[in-house]
């Protein structure tokens, strides 16, 4: 009877972690889905001091990543093309504050802010979500868990993580839409990224 309850008491635990980490994942998209509603804001305002043609590939990574979360791929395919707009959007921000025309004007300034909380609040997602992750991977490679998650249907969650995605020109085909894996030593993991957002802004 002792086992039995034990037995149970390791799937409820199991389905709870496996919640956890579908929980933390929508936390993620919640912070990601703000960004995409403040990125046109920022561009509007920024293209005609920075030129349009900077701004363009914040554009294109938008398109990308709204484009793959749509297809509802792995948070790792997501976490590339999320690491992708990352980069661009900071490499905007970063000139666009340097035009004191910009950082006087209401219209840039607002969503510039809330993007620089989104970002916070995002690391701080993606960190919880890659926690909990793991914690879950390493309880179904333990006995009797990898066999309970099985009979349960939880398998191992993938990290959002993942190299860097290439960003189509904006007016790009369907099938530059779907990126390519930046390999070797070029390749940068959206986790490190998020690990310390502050470290883009010191730079």
């Amino acid at each position: 009877m002792a086992c039995v309850a034990w037995v149970v008491a390791r799937l409820h635990r199991l389905r709870r972690d496996a919640s956890n980490v579908d929980t933390s994942l929508r936390l993620v998209h919640t912070e990601l889905d703000r960004r995409y509603e403040y990125i046109p804001g920022l561009i509007l305002a920024a293209a005609d001091t920075v030129g349009r043609d900077f701004v363009a590939p914040v554009t294109g990574a938008r398109a990308l990543a709204m484009r793959i979360r749509e297809e509802d791929l792995d948070p790792g395919r997501q976490a590339g093309a999320e690491k992708a707009l990352t980069d661009a959007l900071q490499s905007v921000l970063a000139t666009a504050r340097r035009y004191p025309q910009l950082t006087n004007d209401w219209a840039f300034v607002r969503p510039a802010h809330e993007l620089d909380l989104t970002e916070q609040r995002l690391a701080g997602a993606v960190r919880v979500y890659n926690d909990q992750a793991r914690s879950l991977n390493r309880a179904l490679t333990t006995f009797p868990a990898n066999l309970l998650g099985k009979h349960a249907g939880i398998g191992e969650a993938p990290l959002f993580e993942a190299t860097l995605l290439a960003v189509p020109p904006v007016g790009a085909t369907e099938s530059d839409v779907t990126g390519s894996d930046v390999t070797g030593s070029d390749a940068t993991h959206i986790g490190e990224r998020f690990d310390d957002p502050a470290d883009e802004t010191a730079a």
